[in-house]
């Protein structure tokens, strides 16, 4: 099983913590919406490490789920906060683009270790 640091969908999960945070830079208090937002990126990333330095396929499959949930939580909650006025659509675009992106990865990661794929 590959580290990992050397996985597509760990470095994309990295990406995805950068949006989170630039989205909310200029955004001093730590509103609900920010800090769930920045709580469910980085689950993603840390599940997708976890899950893979575990030592069994079925391990890691189990935190490949967990990060999928987490990642479809950033793109939720992406989504409500343009609803809400609080992020710009452009912003909200790239975030939600690279929620599915990661989840993409994700996938494909699930369905092979998982023996799906």
């Amino acid at each position: 099983m590959p580290r990992y640091h050397n996985l597509l969908a760990f470095q994309h999960s990295r990406i995805l913590v950068q949006r989170v945070a630039a989205a909310w830079n200029h955004h001093r208090g730590e509103g609900d919406i920010v800090s769930q937002m920045r709580r469910a990126a980085l689950s993603v990333a840390a599940n997708i490490a976890e899950g893979a330095e575990r030592g069994s396929d079925r391990e890691f499959v189990r935190f490949l789920r967990i990060a999928d949930g987490s990642n479809a939580e950033v793109h939720a909650l992406a989504t409500l906060a343009g609803d809400a006025g609080l992020l710009d659509p452009a912003v909200v675009g790239g975030i939600r683009d690279q929620a599915a992106e990661t989840g993409r990865l994700i996938g494909g990661l699930i369905r092979r270790c998982a023996g799906d794929g």
